[in-house]
């Protein structure tokens, strides 16, 4: 089952998972989401170390949409991604769109809350894939890795090595996933940080 947390600088109000020992994910979706499939959300992911975190919103890491999240010079870049086999994955070619509403790094850990728009529906090529948030729940794939990503000012071109740990779990939400006041939240996601390309 999730916890509940809200987020005191923002007020979002998360569904939160913990994902192995070095990561936790959040979830607030739109308002209607648990009765009508969304295609958005605000996401929250923690990190332990300088390393890099990954989320996959379909599960597994082929064929969904994938997200690498890593700090940088005092920012928490992000790149979506795409993969058909298990090898460092290519940068996705879909309309997702990232916008940050704070990010923090601090000694042991970098934290980032974001709105994902167009991130629970994804078509790379002539695959396409959906997650559906009217199921109560979605499954999600996630992996730490403790190396930096080579050449990470950039996130587009930024490339990885295998991570170090990973998994596959069932994000179930609770009654709090859903908020009225998603509206207002995802108006406080305006900043694009897209590093130095």
């Amino acid at each position: 089952e999730p916890a509940t947390y809200t987020d005191a600088a923002s007020g979002i109000v998360f569904n939160t998972w913990a994902a192995g020992s070095q990561m936790t994910l959040g979830m607030a979706l739109p308002t209607n989401a648990l009765k009508t499939d969304a295609t958005e959300f605000i996401g929250l992911v923690t990190c332990a170390g300088t390393g890099w975190c990954g989320i996959s919103l379909g599960g597994g890491m082929n064929d969904n949409l994938l997200l690498m999240v890593y700090p940088q010079q005092g920012n928490v870049l992000t790149s979506f991604r795409w993969a058909t086999n298990y090898s460092p994955p290519k940068l996705y070619t879909g309309d997702a769109k990232l916008t940050q509403v704070r990010s923090t790094i601090n000694s042991t850990h970098f934290s980032l809350i974001y709105r994902c728009q167009n991130c629970l529906k994804w078509q790379q090529g002539t695959e396409t894939g959906a997650a559906a948030t009217s199921d109560g729940y979605l499954v999600l794939g996630w992996c730490h890795a403790t190396a930096a990503p080579t050449a990470g000012a950039c996130p587009n071109t930024a490339s990885v090595r295998q991570h170090s740990d990973q998994g596959i779990f069932a994000a179930r939400f609770n009654d709090a996933a859903a908020n009225p006041s998603y509206a207002t939240w995802a108006g406080r996601a305006k900043t694009t940080v897209s590093g130095t390309c």
